[in-house]
């Protein structure tokens, strides 16, 4: 459904679908009547990714990769693989799209509540991956998987688009992996809220221009199998997910910088987590298994970091 509010001639469009297996968000400020017809393009853009590369779907050119282990592939497939080497090195393989969570349990999509483990066996060394020329060739017991990759890579290509058609002003949220540009309807940078893990509630906002966010937690994918509780961060060297981190927030200039390094850091101690992230030249934030929060130095000057009920 569109939405607007008149502000000087300028009207705010949004809309919602329900796509890569989570909602995703397009806000536009803008006096274009053609603005409504571009967000249909950018919904018809994450539509296009998730036929690509959802593994739900036995169709999509990730699912035939990952049987066949050899695929001619599209250029963007190739240009996802060459950004998750690149994330794979630079975070010393705790970025890993190799991984596996079928092995314990997540073998279907979550919405359908079925959670049954896999014994495959799991080759998640990923320098064995070979990506030439238009194609990709995978090693016995390797599988891809692009749950969350493709949710930022979506959400950065988006937003590029968006540029290029003019627009100075806007928003994408696909599950939490955000962008925002420019201002809001209210000439004001964007407003993001932070969810506390252990209440659900946005008790943290940030203001955010020409950035973008993105929040990896072990709260929400989660499931029983035995009475043994399991969520979908695993980590990829031990194939376990015991990590004493509960959520973290990344603040960079691109998605496929915040969501991969998320991953990595969700795997480390809280304060290894705050150093990396100073390493990353991020900033961010990190809740541990008991409800403290760690904060990145820059956090509150940098994006105005203002706590529920705290006075602006």
């Amino acid at each position: 459904m569109r939405t607007y509010h008149s502000i000087y001639f300028t009207m705010l469009y949004t809309n919602t679908r329900r796509l890569l297996w989570t909602l995703v968000s397009v806000a536009i400020v803008s006096d274009d009547i053609k603005t409504p017809e571009r967000i249909e393009f950018i919904f018809d853009y994450f539509w296009s990714i998730e036929c690509e590369f959802s593994r739900f779907r036995i169709d999509s050119s990730l699912s035939i990769l990952n049987r066949e282990k050899f695929l001619r592939v599209s250029s963007r497939f190739i240009s996802i693989m060459k950004l998750c080497q690149q994330k794979y090195d630079q975070t010393d393989g705790l970025f890993n799209p190799l991984v596996q969570v079928a092995r314990l349990g997540y073998s279907y999509s979550f919405d359908e509540s079925r959670f049954e483990p896999t014994k495959n066996a799991v080759d998640v060394d990923f320098s064995k991956v070979l990506v030439g020329s238009g194609i990709i060739s995978l090693q016995p017991n390797q599988n891809l998987d692009f749950g969350g990759i493709a949710k930022w890579y979506a959400v950065d290509m988006a937003s590029a688009m968006l540029l290029a058609f003019g627009y100075d002003n806007f928003f994408v949220n696909a599950g939490w992996d955000i962008y925002a540009h420019g201002c809001n309807e209210s000439w004001l940078p964007w407003s993001i809220g932070i969810e506390n893990p252990f209440t659900l509630v946005a008790d943290i906002s940030l203001a955010l221009k020409n950035t973008a966010i993105a929040t990896s937690g072990r709260y929400k994918r989660n499931w029983q199998i035995d009475n043994q509780e399991y969520h979908h961060l695993v980590h990829p060297k031990t194939g376990t997910n015991n990590s004493p981190i509960m959520s973290v927030t990344l603040i960079g200039k691109k998605c496929v910088d915040c969501d991969s390094f998320t991953k990595s850091i969700f795997h480390l101690t809280p304060e290894e987590g705050i150093r990396k992230i100073h390493d990353y030249k991020l900033e961010g934030m990190i809740y541990d298994l008991h409800g403290n929060l760690f904060c990145s130095h820059g956090l509150i000057d940098t994006y105005g970091l203002i706590f529920a009920g705290q006075q602006q």
